[in-house]
């Protein structure tokens, strides 16, 4: 309600976190919450606000659309509303969105958040603009919004420039923002995989020995959360390249040493929010 969207999203994060492992009906008693609410009062923009984000959250656009469209009716410059029915519309894959996200930045041209919300929408949604993303990433930065989406926004733009030591950076920030437990392994060799006991907050560091000019290929994957996130550093600690989305939502890279040493990949899931196994292949 206060326009800090950054700061909500943050804190359903930490629902993800640590209260669905224990209690996986959460999610859906907080919605039965709001609909409660709105059932004695339809038009009460709290709850609607509550429930839309609630839904947009948890992926589920097509609800949160119909609730949104509700909020408009009522408070039709509302710039909650009007941001987040663009990007809801650009993630479930509709381009009219972008006309919505435009409004929201009329009302609300100063606001961090508002960029934030736009940034993600062109990097995740229907139409794809890594400058328009990048643009808007930068500016919620430069307002103050240094956060783990934000760089790894910029590192997806990044990606999509061609500029892989920049994205490096972006991830390998993105990591140090949300560690709290860095877990140093043994090494792993080509041709050999590794499962690791991922919980919020614990980054994983595994040594990677190579020989200048061996090609280097890495895969994770997990049957128990859909995204992950790494960064491969240089024996002085250079982040070189860096993954997010490479398989799905699953980090991967395929690189060739330009030079001998070991290297250190650091991985875990994306914002470092999923309990369960990863697993880390070199082939």
């Amino acid at each position: 309600m206060l326009g800090r969207y950054s700061d909500a999203l943050r804190d359903y994060t930490r629902v993800t976190a640590f209260v669905l492992p224990g209690h996986p009906e959460a999610e859906q008693e907080i919605i039965a919450g709001y609909k409660a609410r709105l059932e004695q009062v339809p038009d009460d923009v709290t709850a609607l606000t509550g429930l839309s984000f609630a839904y947009w959250y948890f992926f589920d656009y097509a609800a949160a659309i119909h609730v949104l469209e509700r909020l408009v009716d009522v408070v039709p410059d509302d710039t909650y509303g009007n941001l987040f029915i663009g990007s809801s519309r650009f993630l479930r894959g509709r381009a009219a969105g972008a006309t919505d996200l435009e409004r929201a930045i009329e009302l609300a041209p100063s606001s961090p958040d508002v960029h934030f919300i736009v940034a993600d929408a062109y990097t995740y949604g229907a139409v794809v603009d890594p400058q328009r993303a990048f643009d808007e990433a930068t500016t919620a930065l430069e307002g103050g919004l240094d956060t783990p989406r934000i760089r790894a926004i910029r590192a997806s733009s990044y990606l999509a420039f061609g500029d892989g030591a920049a994205a490096a950076r972006e991830i390998d920030i993105h990591l140090d923002l949300v560690t709290t437990q860095l877990v140093v392994t043994s090494p792993l060799a080509a041709g050999s995989s590794t499962n690791l006991a991922v919980v919020p907050g614990r980054t994983y560091e595994i040594p990677i020995a190579v020989a200048a000019g061996e090609s280097v290929s890495i895969l994770t994957s997990s049957k128990d959360f859909i995204d992950t996130i790494l960064a491969l550093l240089a024996p002085n600690g250079t982040p070189v390249v860096g993954s997010d989305d490479f398989k799905g939502y699953f980090a991967g890279v395929e690189w060739v040493a330009p030079a001998a040493g070991t290297y250190r990949l650091r991985v875990t899931s994306f914002e470092s929010v999923s309990t369960g196994t990863l697993s880390v292949v070199r082939n």
